[in-house]
């Protein structure tokens, strides 16, 4: 072989190192700003009352790299020492928690921070607040949020929000939603929930995009219907005077589109979002995001249990896509 042609080949092999190189560092980069996979253990709340370890065994042999919480730890209720050693067993982490801004008052700071310190949680997100659309009273939440945050800081824990649908009803030129983020410090964390968004009638991973700094956690949730089908039907139920009353017919509505459907369903894979847009928008600059899977609606009588793990198959499935 000539002196040449042995550069050449020296060249030629070095280009080759040099691009693989970077497609694994890119992978790395991609890999690192997805921090893992968890479950809302409101999904699987009867299972986690009735048999709280038999229930976190099955969900990591689905594959769960954790949990979120939801208040509920069954039988280890009152021994948060012997909950963390359990999920320690099966190598489960938690991603966070959601905690009512009540657990926040003076007369329960110091429990909460207690139970969750031992826990290990540093993510403390408040799952759901009417004051959140309403302009009366937004206002006092938002001055909740931000008290909290601060209060959570020498614990070397965050406190956030959890959307419905309703925050992004219109307000002051804008949404409840937008006008909550613009108006809470930075470190307070949006958790949106994918599902609501877009129920909503708004693109979750535009709604990504623009908060994406804000965001170490989102609800993978999978949707097939919109709000404005059901707005006026929904409203009306729930009277000027009870906000929550809507959400009775909006899953009723879910569950019967849920039953009577062929071709869609509520599950990660079989529904209506745009998953892969979802993905490569959390993808983008930012810290690592856990994707936590929740499930509300259950198709056809399913068992709660083999919901999560469908949506589980059908999220590995895009995210292998990805």
């Amino acid at each position: 072989m000539s002196s040449r042609q042995q550069v050449m080949n020296r060249i030629v092999l070095a280009l080759v190192g040099a691009a693989l190189a970077v497609s694994a560092s890119i992978a790395n980069a991609d890999e690192e700003r997805h921090a893992g996979t968890s479950v809302q253990l409101w999904s699987v709340k009867d299972q986690v009352s009735e048999d709280i370890r038999g229930t976190l065994e099955d969900l990591a042999d689905m594959g769960f790299d954790g949990i979120e919480l939801a208040g509920n730890l069954g039988e280890f209720t009152g021994e948060p020492e012997a909950f963390k050693a359990y999920l320690n067993s099966l190598g489960l982490e938690v991603s966070g928690a959601h905690v009512g801004v009540d657990q926040f008052n003076d007369a329960n700071f110091a429990d909460t921070i207690e139970l969750y310190r031992t826990l290990g949680v540093d993510r403390l997100i408040v799952p759901m607040d009417a004051r959140a659309w309403d302009p009366k009273r937004i206002d006092d939440l938002i001055a909740d949020l931000n008290r909290i945050a601060e209060q959570l800081k020498p614990y070397g824990m965050k406190t956030g929000y959890h959307n419905h649908h309703r925050e992004f009803d219109s307000y002051k030129d804008t949404t409840f939603w937008d006008y909550l983020a613009d108006n809470t410090a930075d470190d307070v964390l949006l958790q949106l929930d994918v599902g609501w968004t877009y129920f909503a009638g708004k693109d979750p991973a535009e709604v990504i995009e623009r908060y994406r700094s804000r965001i170490e956690t989102v609800h993978f949730k999978a949707q097939m219907t919109r709000y404005a089908d059901i707005r006026d039907q929904a409203q009306a139920a729930a009277g000027a005077d009870n906000p929550f009353g809507e959400f009775g017919v909006i899953f009723q509505h879910n569950q019967k589109a849920a039953d009577s459907s062929d071709t869609h369903q509520p599950l990660i894979g079989q529904d209506s979002l745009d998953w892969q847009a979802i993905i490569e928008a959390l993808e983008g600059e930012g810290v690592p995001v856990w994707y936590v899977v929740e499930q509300e609606i259950y198709p056809n009588d399913m068992p709660p249990m083999k919901a999560v793990e469908v949506s589980m198959d059908g999220l590995q499935d895009e995210l292998n896509n990805n």
